[in-house]
């Protein structure tokens, strides 16, 4: 699979975020030396036949492989739980294969969704979805947004499931927020948003669309927030919604 090329291509992008094999870069996660490419999202909420060109980032050996666990686990939980809470909805293919292989995350999932009187109740492993969540947005903010600094940034992670949301809270979730911010030029996000002009007064507007990674299993959107730093909605199966906000101006 070709690895998703930046409008403008790769010249001047970060150490972290822009990956060549035949030079030096960091792991967008942990700072040191890559040796791999890394997925982003992960493959581990997608379904095959995968889509074409995903986007790549930097990543060392020992973080590209130490999700992982954690990425089966909260990729069958959401499924799991959608399956119990929409009659409609069964199971894909591919979560009932992993926890058939997998008697320890099978133990964890039974222990933590359960169907009483009619109820679903379910208990979910915060610290591992708070893990994931996080290092999908900072996989997407980074390859989007190329100057992004982790280490001095701090975090906001907000995430609920769809038949918890309110109408009011879904409408705004889903809002294509308007930037004055352009991105830095070769970044991939400066392909994603669209201009809308008022003829009349010549004014435009910048807005930052929702990336489909693929239909109603996976989409993603990276904009500037009003304070100027990065914010990142996630959305998988169509059920999980994730906000992670990445800034100097949160507290």
């Amino acid at each position: 699979m070709e690895q998703r090329k930046r409008f403008g291509g790769n010249s001047g992008l970060g150490y972290y975020t822009s990956w060549e094999k035949s030079k030096n870069n960091g792991c967008i996660y942990c700072g040191n030396p890559a040796t791999t490419r890394e997925h982003v999202p992960s493959k581990a909420f997608l379904q095959e036949p995968y889509p074409d060109n995903l986007p790549t980032i930097p990543a060392c050996f020992a973080c590209n492989n130490g999700y992982s666990e954690d990425e089966n686990y909260v990729a069958c939980f959401l499924d799991v739980l959608k399956s119990q809470v929409y009659y409609d909805y069964s199971e894909q293919e591919q979560t009932d294969c992993r926890i058939a292989k997998d008697k320890k995350l099978q133990k964890n999932l039974q222990e933590q969704i359960k169907s009483t009187d009619g109820k679903i109740l379910y208990q979910l492993d915060e610290q591992r979805f708070d893990r994931i969540l996080l290092k999908l947005a900072r996989g997407h903010a980074g390859f989007e947004y190329d100057y992004v600094d982790f280490d001095n940034t701090k975090i906001k992670i907000w995430y609920d499931f769809m038949f918890n949301l309110p109408e009011n809270v879904l409408m705004n979730f889903e809002a294509i927020p308007e930037t004055d911010i352009a991105p830095e030029v070769g970044s991939r996000s400066i392909t994603t948003p669209f201009i809308l002009q008022n003829i009349a007064t010549g004014d435009a507007m910048r807005f930052s669309a929702w990336n489909e990674v693929q239909e109603n299993i996976y989409r993603y959107q990276v904009s500037h927030n009003e304070n100027g730093d990065i914010t990142v909605k996630i959305v998988i199966f169509e059920f999980l919604y994730c906000v992670v906000e990445f800034g100097t101006q949160i507290v």
